[in-house]
């Protein structure tokens, strides 16, 4: 079979040129070199090398979620004074980064993750809190001596077998995040300039413990049955978005110091999505 060549395939601007010839090896053809020529240099590049469509390259998203604390007034306030209304948030969320310049607002968390479209990602910042969720009562040893005697045991004696009782045992646990956590899975239209995006952020807090039962015994030893107490701010939803707009996709309620339930202070929680292109 004679010997087969070309020399045909610009890859950029700039005299690039890709070469590649093919010679017949067992009826087959069989590529045995790809050069790459820019500016009258020549690379010798991998035989295997496939130059894909850039139509074809995955392109991914950006997702940026922040969470904004303010008084409920200034809440109030920028709801109110918002026109037009419309899914694009992003002068209300310029006119509250003002509020955080001036102290009137503050930035408590920011989550970002990216993932290509369709494709679901998880970003965690957390720490595992281990806690017992089931405890043994207290309890005696099922077999104890005693030595005989015909006065009977001493109150000393007495006070030594109390000892021996166990305080409640914990025997079963669970595991819970403490920290910030962002789900999602965006999905781009035919254009790469809508996101119909599903995200999952989540800020836990260990705010303290709920006592059930505490025992002391006669040393003073004191046994407690506790559970924890978790302050949790989440949002599970799906919207439309465009490239690079804002959008306000929740406002919740933070907690106070003791751990409960804040009304006179909210949070403001935007979400932005960037497509990013792969070059």
């Amino acid at each position: 079979m004679p010997l087969m060549k070309w020399r045909l395939f610009i890859v950029a601007a700039g005299a690039v040129v890709v070469s590649s010839s093919l010679r017949a090896q067992d009826e087959e053809m069989v590529p045995t070199a790809a050069v790459l020529e820019q500016d009258g240099d020549k690379i010798l590049l991998d035989p295997k090398v496939i130059f894909p469509d850039p139509s074809e390259i995955p392109t991914m998203a950006r997702v940026q979620v922040e969470f904004v604390e303010l008084s409920h007034e200034k809440l109030t306030d920028l709801l109110f004074m918002a026109d037009p209304p419309g899914a694009d948030a992003t002068e209300m969320r310029k006119q509250l980064q003002e509020s955080v310049k001036r102290g009137e607002a503050k930035v408590i968390e920011t989550l970002v993750c990216t993932a290509r479209s369709g494709e679901k990602a998880l970003s965690e910042s957390a720490n595992e809190f281990i806690y017992p969720t089931e405890y043994e009562p207290p309890e005696i040893p099922n077999t104890v001596s005693i030595p005989e005697k015909d006065k009977g045991l001493t109150p000393e004696e007495l006070k030594l077998l109390r000892i021996l009782r166990t305080p409640p045992t914990p025997t079963s646990f669970e595991t819970r995040n403490l920290g910030g956590t962002l789900e999602i899975e965006p999905t781009f239209d035919d254009d790469g300039k809508v996101i119909d995006l599903r995200f999952v952020p989540e800020l836990v807090w260990h705010t303290g413990e709920t006592v059930w039962i505490e025992e002391k015994d006669s040393e003073g030893n004191v046994s407690k049955i506790q559970m924890p107490k978790f302050y949790t701010m989440r949002l599970s939803t799906a919207l439309t978005c465009r490239e690079g707009q804002y959008v306000m996709a929740a406002v919740q309620s933070p907690k106070d110091a003791a751990g409960t339930t804040d009304f006179s202070r909210k949070v403001m929680i935007f979400v932005k999505c960037d497509i990013l292109a792969v070059k």
